[in-house]
């Protein structure tokens, strides 16, 4: 992933991320957000699209050692996925400019909000589970541009429903099939440890049902710990 993509939302989507998320609950707790290069080049590359608009990435994995605070990108990204620009809308036109203040350069992708979009945070068990959706439901909570410009976020311990239809939620893959959802974004958290043939099962579950919303483009992200 040297070579950075010539058409992706992900460059307005990372001024989009550190306009309005914060860090989630720790030492830097809502402090703003600034992605370092990993990050960032990673999300570029994610958010890829082709000369027609169309993704060209579909699911998203990366590969870190424990600390990197992959869970916190996947909150991130998660509150993006609920409401922010991160569906090809249309090309900019020069000076074009986004609502919060982005500048887009001629030619450059414009994004857009998913329509209802339906947000899982998958992990093995509800506790490792609220590594992300406890970082997204503390954003929802604290960031004061967000609150500001997407006014209306119900924040829940169990889930976040979205002013324009749709919710957040955090799932556990010990006691859910899942058989039959139609979400549009999905995290699967440590997935080095969906060993299981259940576990293995319901992922592809899961991955199959991201596709039934051929709009909505659904997309997953597997941040997981390395060897």
């Amino acid at each position: 992933m040297s070579l950075l993509p010539t058409h992706s939302l992900g460059f307005a989507l990372l001024d989009w991320l550190e306009h309005y998320c914060v860090h989630g609950p720790g030492d830097v707790e809502g402090d703003p957000v600034l992605l370092d290069d990993e990050f960032a080049t990673f999300l570029l590359h994610c958010y890829e699209v082709d000369k027609t608009g169309q993704r060209r990435v579909r699911r998203g994995v990366i590969s870190r050692p424990k600390g990197r605070a992959k869970s916190e990108l996947a909150a991130f990204i998660a509150v993006a996925e609920a409401v922010g620009p991160v569906r090809f809308s249309h090309w900019a036109k020069a000076g074009e400019m986004s609502p919060w203040g982005y500048c887009y350069d001629e030619g450059e992708p414009v994004g857009k909000p998913v329509k209802r979009p339906e947000v899982l945070c998958f992990a093995t068990e509800y506790g490792q589970a609220g590594n992300t959706y406890d970082a997204v439901r503390y954003i929802c909570q604290t960031s004061k541009a967000l609150q500001a410009d997407y006014p209306g976020i119900d924040v829940g311990l169990t889930r976040i429903i979205l002013p324009q239809g749709g919710q957040i939620t955090p799932e556990s893959a010990a006691d859910s099939s899942k058989d039959g959802g139609k979400s549009t974004f999905v995290v699967f958290d440590e997935t080095h440890l969906w060993v299981l043939p259940r576990l293995k099962r319901l992922h592809q579950v899961v991955l199959r049902n991201l596709l039934k919303r051929k709009v909505a483009a659904g997309r997953a992200f597997e941040p997981t710990t390395m060897y």
